[in-house]
C-alpha cells in the first residue's frame, strides 16, 4: 500500500542532513544505506534498535502525516499544487534543541514558532483533498493508545490525531528508549547534534515523500521551494 506524505527535511546537502543520515544509517534523499558516524559504546544491535523507527522514515519533520492518495487524483496534479504552495511562502528561521517527546529523542524548536505552526496547520488543510479516506485497520490503529478528545475528533476529520494545536514539531532521532539506553543516547546525540543548535534552521521548502509500500522506507521524491 502506498503512501505519501509532506514533511520538513533540510537540502539533502545540508550537514545537518548528512550528520542525521550517518546516525540513523539510511539517506532519505538517495535511499543509500550508512555507516552511522559513531556508535558512541553501543553495540550495532543496540544502535539498530536505537534507531529503528526513524530509519524507516526518514530524517523529517512532518507537516502533512502519511496518507494514500485518492483515487482518480495523480502525482502530477498534487506536485503542481505543491509547487504553488511552497511559492506562496515565506521563509523563517526555526531555533532548534536536543529534546525528549515522552521516550524518544529529537530535535524540537527551542521555543514556540507561530510560523511553523501555520505552516503545519495550512499543509494539513491544503492537500487534504489529495487524501484517501482511510481504512478501518488504519483508524483502528491511530487510535490505540491514550488520546484526548481534540485528537480523537482529529483522527476522524484529518485522518491522524497529532495536527493543528496538537502538532508539534520534531526531527526524531530515535525510537522509544528504555532507561538502560536513554542517557547514554541523549549524551552522545547531544554531542552530535549541539554544533546544529548554535544557529536557528532557515525554513526554506517542503518536501513530497512516498512510502513505496508498507514496511517500505521513506524516501523524498521532490523539494518545493519557499519564495
Amino acid at each position: 500500500m502506498r503512501r505519501l506524505a509532506i514533511y520538513y527535511a533540510p537540502p539533502a546537502e545540508a550537514p545537518l542532513t548528512r550528520e542525521a543520515a550517518r546516525w540513523l544509517g539510511r539517506d532519505a534523499f538517495t535511499g543509500l544505506t550508512l555507516e552511522p558516524s559513531a556508535l558512541n559504546g553501543f553495540t550495532r544491535s543496540e544502535w539498530q534498535a536505537i534507531v529503528a523507527d526513524p530509519q524507516l522514515y526518514g530524517f523529517h519533520a512532518t507537516l502533512k502525516p502519511p496518507f494514500r492518495i485518492l483515487e482518480g487524483v495523480s502525482d502530477d496534479q498534487l506536485r503542481e499544487r505543491l509547487r504553488c504552495f511552497a511559492a506562496s511562502r515565506r521563509q523563517f528561521d526555526a531555533p532548534l534543541i536536543l529534546g525528549a517527546l515522552s521516550r524518544f529523542l529529537a530535535l524540537v524548536l527551542a521555543q514556540p514558532s507561530a510560523e511553523f505552526e501555520s505552516l503545519a496547520a495550512d499543509c494539513v488543510r491544503a492537500f487534504d483533498e489529495f487524501r484517501a479516506p482511510p481504512t478501518a485497520e488504519e483508524l483502528a490503529r491511530r487510535r490505540r493508545g491514550r488520546m484526548n478528545p481534540a485528537q480523537l475528533a482529529y483522527i476522524d476529520r484529518w485522518g491522524y490525531p497529532y495536527v493543528m494545536e496538537e502538532w508539534r514539531f520534531h526531527m526524531t532521532l530515535t525510537s522509544s528508549l528504555g532507561p538502560e539506553t536513554f542517557s547514554a543516547a541523549w549524551s552522545h546525540l547531544a554531542q552530535t547534534f549541539e554544533p546544529f543548535c548554535r544557529e536557528p534552521l532557515r525554513i526554506d521548502s517542503i518536501c513530497l515523500f512516498e512510502q513505496p509500500e508498507m514496511d517500505a522506507p521513506f524516501r523524498v521524491l521532490e523539494r518545493f521551494d519557499f519564495a
